[in-house]
Formats: C-alpha cells, sequence, structure tokens
C-alpha cells in the first residue's frame, strides 16, 4: 500500500506540467468554443432560481434564450458550479474543472492499468493517458470541456464492467459505481458516449468468454447500463424525443459534414505541427491530429511481442489483453481516417459525431493502456524511466495555450466579449418556430407593440431564467410581441389564467393580443409531459443509487464489528 502511495505522488507530481498554466494567475486562453464562462453563468442563474434541472438559458440567443441545457450535457458545469458557490471567479472556476478533469483521468487511468498490469503499468498508462496529444488539444485548443470530461469516465467504465463479469459473488458497489460512471459519460459527452459503446462492448465480450455463467453476467451489465441511463434520464430523454424541435441540422452540413474533417496518415504517425487553427478540407488543417510517437510506436512494438508471447506460451493472459487493446486502439485511429468512409457511409448514427477525429479520444485511451503492459514484459526501471521521461519531454510543450493574456470576469461578461458568447452558436438550439436567429439584442420584455407611449405603461417588471411578470396597462387594444421565443412548455396567464398567444414566424417569438386596461402578464416554463416522466425516472434511479450504496455500507460495517 506504501508503494503504491508513492507511486501515486509520483504520478501526481509527474502530471503537473499539463496543468500548470492553468495555476498562473488572472491569465486565460483563447480556445475554439469559447463558451465555457457563458455556460457556467447560465448554470448558476437556473440553480440559483430554482430551474432544476436546467433547461433554458435566458441569456444565449442574443438575449432571447434558448434550451441548451435541454440538449447541451451539464456534467462540467455542475461540477464548476462547486467552484463557484466556495467562492471562485468565473475564469478561475473554468481553469480548476479543467484541472480536476485531468487528475481524475489520470487516477482513473492508473486505477485501470493498476488493475491489469499492476502499479508500475497502471502507472505507465496514466502517464501515456496525461500526455496524448489529442488530450491537450481538447483542452488547450479546441476548449472542448465535454469531451474532456468524457475521457474521465472511459477507464471506469472498463474497470468497474471487467469486476462485474470477474467478480463471482454479486458486488453492490461495483455495480453502482458501473452506473454511475455510465452516466458521467452520458452527462459529459453525446458522440463520446455513442462511439464508446463499440468498443466497451468489444471489452465486455472479450471478458466474458470463459465465464461460466455468461447469461448472468450479460444481465448485470445491461442492468448497470439501464441504471446509468434512468439516472441521465432528465437530460437523455429529452435529447432524445425533443430534438425534433430545434433546429440542429445545422450542426450536421457544410463545414460541419462528416466528409470534410478525416485526416491523413502523416498527420496521425508523423506530423508533429502544433497549432490552434481550424479543423478543414484536406491536410492543411490549423490543428494538429497527431497520436503521439510513443502513443503509437509502444504499443505497435507491444501488439507484436504479445503475439510472439502467445507463440512462446508466455504471459498469455497479459498478452491476450494487450493485443486486444492494441488492435482496437488502432481500429479507433483507423476511422479517422478517409479509408474508413465506408464504415461512415452506413453506420450513419456515428455521423453525428461531426468530425472523424473526435475517435482520437478512444485511439488514445486505448493505447495508453496497451503501453502499461510494457511494465509486465520488460521489468528493467532505467528502460521504463526513459519511455516516461522522453513520453513527457516530447508533449509536454503542448501543454501550453498559443495564445492567452490576462483577463477578468468583468471582461469577459461585458462588452464585445459578451455579444460573442451570447450570439455564438445561435442557431444550434433555435427552435424550429424560427425562421431565422436575432440580430440584434432583444429588448427588456416587449420588443414591439402596435400602439405608442404613453397608450401603454409597464410596470414591475421581474424576470428569472424561465420566467417574467410585469403589470401592463392598455388605453386601447394591442398586439404585443415578447421578447422572448416560444417553445413547448411555456404558458402566458393573465391575472393567473391561461391565454392564448400566436407565433410570430420570424424569430419565433410570442405574439399576444390583449384588450384596452391592466393586465397582470406571467410567462413561465413548465414541464412537459416528457420532461416530467424523466425527472421522475431519474429521482427514482437516484434514490435506489443511494439506497444501495448505503445499504452496502451498512452490511460491511456489520460484517467488520462481527470479526
Amino acid at each position: 500500500m506504501r508503494y503504491q502511495s508513492k507511486i501515486l505522488l509520483a504520478l501526481f507530481v509527474l502530471i503537473v506540467p499539463t496543468f500548470f498554466f492553468f495555476l498562473r494567475p488572472n491569465q486565460y486562453w483563447n480556445m475554439h468554443d469559447d463558451m465555457q464562462i457563458i455556460r457556467q453563468l447560465e448554470m448558476e442563474k437556473c440553480l440559483y432560481d430554482g430551474q432544476i434541472p436546467c433547461r433554458w438559458s435566458p441569456d444565449l440567443g442574443f438575449g432571447y434564450g434558448y434550451p441548451l441545457f435541454n440538449f447541451y450535457p451539464p456534467l462540467p458545469y455542475f461540477i464548476g458550479q462547486i467552484f463557484r458557490t466556495i467562492g471562485f471567479s468565473f475564469v478561475v472556476t473554468v481553469k480548476l474543472t479543467a484541472i480536476l478533469q485531468i487528475i481524475l483521468s489520470a487516477g482513473a487511468m492508473y486505477l485501470l492499468g493498476l488493475a491489469l498490469f499492476g502499479p508500475v503499468g497502471g502507472f505507465i498508462s496514466a502517464v501515456f493517458y496525461a500526455y496524448a496529444p489529442y488530450r491537450a488539444v481538447n483542452i488547450y485548443v479546441r476548449g472542448a470541456m465535454n469531451e474532456a470530461w468524457a475521457s474521465v469516465f472511459f477507464p471506469l467504465i472498463f474497470y468497474f464492467s471487467r469486476n462485474l463479469i470477474l467478480d463471482k459473488k454479486f458486488n453492490y458497489k461495483t455495480f453502482i459505481f458501473l452506473s454511475l460512471s455510465i452516466s458521467g459519460l452520458l452527462l459529459s459527452h453525446n458522440p463520446m458516449a455513442l462511439t464508446f459503446i463499440p468498443f466497451v462492448g468489444v471489452w465486455c465480450l472479450f471478458w466474458l468468454i470463459n465465464q461460466t455463467n455468461k447469461l448472468k453476467k450479460i444481465l448485470l451489465l445491461t442492468s448497470g447500463g439501464l441504471l446509468g441511463l434512468a439516472t441521465t434520464s432528465f437530460y437523455t430523454i429529452p435529447v432524445l424525443l425533443e430534438s425534433k424541435l430545434v433546429q440542429i441540422e445545422s450542426m450536421f452540413v457544410n463545414y460541419y459534414h462528416y466528409s470534410v474533417h478525416f485526416v491523413s496518415l502523416k498527420q496521425l504517425f508523423i506530423s508533429n505541427f502544433w497549432g490552434d487553427g481550424p479543423s478543414v478540407w484536406g491536410i492543411n488543417d490549423g490543428m494538429p491530429f497527431m497520436i503521439g510517437y510513443l502513443h503509437w510506436i509502444i504499443p505497435l512494438l507491444l501488439i507484436f511481442y504479445s503475439l510472439y508471447s502467445l507463440f512462446k506460451k508466455s504471459n498469455q493472459g497479459i498478452a491476450k489483453v494487450t493485443l486486444l487493446l492494441g488492435l482496437i486502439g488502432f481500429f479507433a485511429a483507423f476511422m479517422t481516417h478517409q479509408k474508413s468512409g465506408l464504415l461512415w457511409l452506413y453506420l450513419t448514427p456515428i455521423q453525428k459525431i461531426q468530425f472523424p477525429w473526435r475517435f482520437l479520444s478512444h485511439s488514445s485511451f486505448l493505447l495508453a493502456i496497451c503501453a502499461g503492459s510494457f511494465g509486465v514484459y520488460f521489468k528493467n526501471k532505467w528502460l521504463i524511466s526513459s519511455i516516461i521521461i522522453i513520453t513527457i519531454i516530447i508533449n509536454w510543450p503542448h501543454y501550453t495555450p498559443i495564445t492567452y493574456g490576462p483577463i477578468a470576469d468583468s471582461q469577459k461578461l461585458s462588452g464585445l466579449a459578451w455579444q460573442n458568447q451570447i450570439t455564438s452558436g445561435i442557431y444550434d438550439y433555435l427552435p424550429k418556430t424560427a425562421s431565422t436567429a436575432a440580430k440584434t439584442a432583444a429588448l427588456p420584455i416587449i420588443d414591439n407593440i402596435n400602439i405608442a407611449s404613453p397608450d401603454y405603461t409597464v410596470t414591475g417588471l421581474k424576470t428569472g431564467t424561465d420566467w417574467t411578470f410585469f403589470n401592463l396597462n392598455l388605453t386601447q387594444n394591442a398586439t404585443i410581441i415578447l421578447s422572448r421565443l416560444a417553445y413547448p412548455g411555456f404558458t402566458i396567464t393573465d391575472f393567473g389564467k391561461n391565454i392564448t398567444y400566436k407565433i410570430e414566424p420570424e424569430l419565433g417569438r410570442f405574439q399576444i393580443d390583449l384588450p384596452a386596461g391592466n393586465h397582470q402578464i406571467y410567462l413561465k416554463l413548465h414541464n412537459t409531459p416528457n420532461r416530467t416522466i424523466s425527472n421522475i425516472i431519474s429521482l427514482m434511479a437516484i434514490a435506489f443509487i443511494l439506497f444501495s450504496l448505503f445499504s452496502s455500507y451498512g452490511r460491511t460495517t456489520n460484517y467488520r464489528s462481527k470479526k
């Protein structure tokens, strides 16, 4: 145990360079997806306003709002809110969330590598995982925090699924933690969850082959997956059933069509180019897509060595798992190349991940585990140390952003920076009732009224994340267009009584006709039946998990006390 503690301490020290930039005070970096702060702000507003789960983000879409977290995975922002509640700024919160992700993913990989290849093998796998170039791309170039967080749960799902299969007796904790790991992946990144299914399927089949009670184990794995899915129902059910209500088509056409973003063999295996430009058609991309020199050379050598070991009938267990991981790891890399185009053409669901090079997340994970067997095959500490040091030296420069500088919350949440954030991706989740997105900022509550002031007055205006209240006095009949986008679940009441509304065709805003007199208007987003059912399923699943964990803890405590 003391030996493993020393290894974990050494691992932590060695991965500090991967997040050293985040320890610099007042420094922030340019990233492709520079929406981290505004998303965190919208999540915070939701939680403080009691909109749980968060579905409507009021500031986005140029202030008209749209259902961001109805479709966008919320986990990184749940975690970020912990730091915000403690009192950290938004800028620091984004950096701390990134640091935590790096540490947890390395720790999760060590846990898996330890189970497969022992402490040294786990150490090698964790270092390779922490220093995989594509993971630096996600954090320091793309700013793809959700995709980065998905990498925490890949090793955990492999670890707990393997344990669930190999354990002779049913272990509640293993079952629950597998479910929670699946939940974590689903709440981190949809495309990563979708494309991870085949790899975890092959992994489970590998360990099921020699099991006598295969059906029971398959049922346990399926149940764990369903429990993980149930836990995230508040998010996954609306994604499945309500995506047809918003204009997500723009995410998969033209520049975002998968066929534009295949990479070359040179980019994968030879190039060491580093940049923060865009992904473009052809091989002149402004961003890097390398696997990493030692990240593919070591696994390739281990594949051949494993074949040799199988021929010699030595280390057969290690050889088989190494061979499996290496082969599917290189298959994941193959999925980033044009030659895999036929698979992309016929496996239509994977087209929704937009960028084939996203398979580098899986390749980085699988090849990093494969590398861990080096510690079993070759026990020379100087050779192992040399490989680790070379890996760090080659990849360390990637873990610093190319463009960065001092910035504060006040600067990110005002002026042009604010406008850029609330309009970025404005078509991504725009309700289909709108024919176009807003080109100018929304007015406080009334965008248009067909009578002039002072023939109407607005008083007592109050607004939250998914509701607005105001008093309106009209001297004559009026048609009013509210500065809010219509979306299923919204209701409008006047002195507590529901009133009908129309949806104006341009921006998809609420339009109401009111007679002369006093009015008390309340606009509120309510749960649809789909959202209500999904919330109930999640609550029941969470209650079951908590009950199971407490029951398991109680049984363990009683057993120890009897001993």
